[in-house]
């Protein structure tokens, strides 16, 4: 009687895509933080908003760049660089302002 061996598949971690996704996801929710304490005359407020949403735009685009390359749970990694790039204060910025020179 012979044994087989059966090795278990490897499982791949989701936690880079996923982390992508809920760094793009925070991105707008800091950007509508800061839209609102600008509104309300809270400007430091405002400015912290400001840089959070860029930082974490950032950290979005690079973890879901590493994701996508790695296989890493590519949807959502795919949806947090969407995300994080398009709600970018900056890319927001220069986007509204083309639109409106138009």
């Amino acid at each position: 009687m012979t044994e087989t061996l059966e090795i278990a598949p490897r499982v791949r971690p989701r936690w880079p895509g996923r982390t992508a996704l809920a760094l793009g996801i925070l991105t707008p929710v800091a950007v509508a933080t800061g839209v609102a304490a600008a509104q309300l005359g809270a400007f430091e407020v405002a400015t912290g908003a400001a840089w959070t949403g860029i930082g974490t735009s950032a950290l979005a685009v690079l973890g879901g760049i590493v994701a996508i390359v790695g296989n890493w749970h590519r949807g959502a990694a795919i949806g947090g660089l969407a995300i994080g790039l398009l709600a970018n204060p900056l890319v927001l910025t220069h986007g509204l302002g083309a639109v409106g020179t138009v």
